[in-house]
């Protein structure tokens, strides 16, 4: 089979097995009961995974104000993945033309305003405005949690527009953000083995957008910035899917958010991130739809209960 039939038979096995219920949107999904389960089981290992002394877990909201997001210099290296926010603002007669707009069939989202929020993309993004031109002396760590949004229509349910991340940030000096990601590279590998599930770590690059993407991707990957934890769910000779990933950022958010350091200059920050769908999906295609026969040891990693 190729990769999009194996793609699609993965879906149809969940679909058949009552985990998944098909949506009319590419890209968005609904789950029932095991999934949700194995989720939360997911997410309480990510959240325990590795004990920092400070850490500060923070539940976000799935937006950023327009001014953040713009700082996150996500609009300039990825505009094809980003979503945003309009809403009604108009009156009782601006109300009655949309509502006219949508009897007659006609397109009728021109009537709303830009909130001036766009959807999260990664939790992180959420940690660097709380520093907004802060000096740190000391590092600080976050354990975030929140749904988050890219925009990636596709038939893989591995692949989803709206989905659930927790990340471990770290904004501090070089050395500790160099640091964290280096506990990272070994902390997320052995999470997912310990799950039964056959990943491997690979320099990796983001998908950048527009004239410079090939460069930028080459320097991520030359300076070896990102690495993914992927694991083998499709088979063949396609490659895996990344269920998490270990970031350093070098200066970048300290630089746009007016971060310093303790040495005076822009703060490093680095960020380990697990995507609880994807690595929740990925023990179903590696161990089957049926919890209930999976390994004990899973289980109980999970807390699955009997």
């Amino acid at each position: 089979m190729t990769r999009a039939e194996r793609e699609r038979d993965l879906r149809d096995r969940l679909i058949h097995a009552g985990h998944l219920i098909p949506l009319p949107t590419r890209g968005l999904a609904t789950f029932t009961s095991d999934v949700e389960a194995v989720v939360r089981g997911v997410d309480g290992l990510v959240r325990t995974m590795e004990p920092v002394a400070g850490v500060v877990e923070i539940g976000v909201p799935p937006f950023l104000p327009e001014v953040e997001f713009v700082r996150t210099g996500y609009l300039r290296s990825f505009p094809h993945l980003l979503g945003s926010v309009d809403v009604f603002t108009g009156s009782p007669r601006d109300h009655r033309a949309l509502m006219a707009d949508v009897e007659a069939g006609n397109p009728w989202t021109e009537r709303l305003s830009p909130a001036h929020l766009d959807l999260l993309s990664a939790p992180c993004h959420s940690a660097y405005p709380l520093h907004q031109g802060q000096s740190l002396h000391t590092p600080r760590v976050y354990d975030i949690h929140s749904r988050c949004w890219r925009h990636e229509p596709s038939d893989d349910p591995m692949r989803l527009m709206s989905f659930r991340m927790r990340e471990k940030v770290l904004i501090g000096s070089a050395e500790q953000a160099s640091a964290h990601r280096e506990s990272g590279l070994g902390h997320g590998p052995r999470l997912l083995s310990d799950l039964g599930l056959p990943v491997s770590r690979v320099v990796a690059n983001d998908p950048f957008f527009g004239r410079m993407a090939r460069l930028m991707a080459e320097g991520q990957r030359d300076d070896e910035l990102k690495f993914e934890f992927i694991c083998d769910v499709y088979g063949g000779d396609d490659g895996g899917v990344a269920l998490g990933s270990a970031n350093y950022h070098q200066d970048h958010f300290g630089g746009d958010f007016d971060i310093t350091g303790p040495d005076g200059g822009p703060a490093h920050s680095a960020c380990i991130g697990f995507g609880l769908e994807r690595i929740a999906l990925a023990l179903f295609a590696v161990h089957g739809m049926d919890t209930g026969r999976w390994p004990t040891a899973v289980r109980d990693g999970l807390r699955l209960g009997p």
